[in-house]
């Protein structure tokens, strides 16, 4: 059954007045928010955001979407953004929501991907919702606790084996009180943090947030994503419950391809062992290492070899 948009949203990432995007209504009745840059008629691609992020995300990825003819799609999971929240979703509940909302926009088959922590909800599509696919895209993914476990440096495998241990009501305490400062941040706040991080994150990273135009699309993206006060924030809390802990599908059973893995080897935030070892537990996964970029660089840097790719996969 076809859907209808329930409002356009408006906003703007610089001075000039843009979309926001729609929402449409769901059949359990949530409203679930979209975003789409690029060409209407374009190769599809529904992309998942990261975490915290939003929608906005696919900002990044506008002018090369345009360019390359793809009508990249940008989802608000449950909770984000203008998204209703949906209650233990769950990882296995996200490819549900996209396959609905690709039948409202009339779309039969298309392409995911996956930024950072968004890549374990494309994996989720891939795993759920092969038929529906043509490829599926990782940049700088969040890989699987186990992975992080044998491959992270040092103080990542510390603090996997400390997050193992802790009671669940104490990690989302944890969470949320990590998470708490951000969801009260404006994007002139935001921007700071982002500017003050990045010193840390290595050069690619620096390079990219030292764009205006790209620190204010990180900063509006991140700032989107608490757009509903308290249930953003509890959404973006179990978001990171369900990626610090097992997934609730094994990679390993993935049969679907082609699988595209892009990840910069600077990259602070998700070290590339974890990424390495995810390319290798995926069945004919492309995987592309950079050498130059970082977390932040990386999907900025190389957005024409993703969007490539994705539109016409070997």
């Amino acid at each position: 059954m076809r859907g209808c948009a329930v409002s356009t949203l408006s906003h703007s990432p610089d001075s000039s007045d843009s979309s926001l995007g729609n929402r449409l209504r769901l059949r359990d009745g949530r409203a679930l928010a979209y975003l789409e840059v690029g060409q209407r008629d374009g190769t599809p691609v529904i992309h998942c955001h990261g975490s915290p992020s939003s929608r906005l995300e696919v900002l990044l990825l506008a002018d090369q979407a345009t360019q390359l003819n793809v009508r990249l799609i940008g989802l608000d999971r449950p909770g984000i953004g203008y998204s209703d929240p949906k209650p233990e979703s769950g990882l296995l509940g996200w490819p549900d929501d996209v396959a609905e909302a690709a039948d409202q926009l009339g779309i039969e088959r298309f392409a995911v991907s996956g930024l950072s922590g968004g890549g374990p909800f494309a994996l989720a599509c891939a795993y759920k919702i092969p038929q529906r696919l043509t490829a599926c895209g990782l940049i700088s993914p969040v890989a699987p606790v186990t992975f992080m476990q044998q491959a992270g440096p040092w103080g990542v495998r510390a603090v996997y084996w400390l997050l193992e241990r802790t009671p669940p009501a104490v990690f989302r305490a944890l969470v949320r009180r990590t998470l708490s400062h951000g969801a009260r941040a404006n994007e002139a706040n935001m921007e700071k943090t982002l500017t003050q991080n990045s010193a840390r994150l290595g050069r690619g990273d620096q390079k990219a947030i030292a764009d205006r135009r790209i620190r204010q699309i990180y900063a509006q993206t991140a700032v989107e994503s608490y757009r509903q006060g308290k249930p953003g924030l509890e959404a973006n809390v179990e978001e990171a419950r369900l990626l610090a802990t097992q997934w609730a599908f094994s990679v390993e059973d993935i049969a679907f391809t082609p699988i595209f893995l892009w990840h910069g080897v600077q990259d602070g935030i998700m070290p590339v062992g974890g990424a390495r070892l995810l390319a290798q537990a995926l069945p004919h996964c492309v995987a592309t290492y950079y050498p130059d970029t970082g977390h932040l660089s990386t999907v900025v840097a190389h957005a024409s070899d993703f969007l490539q790719a994705l539109r016409s996969p070997a």
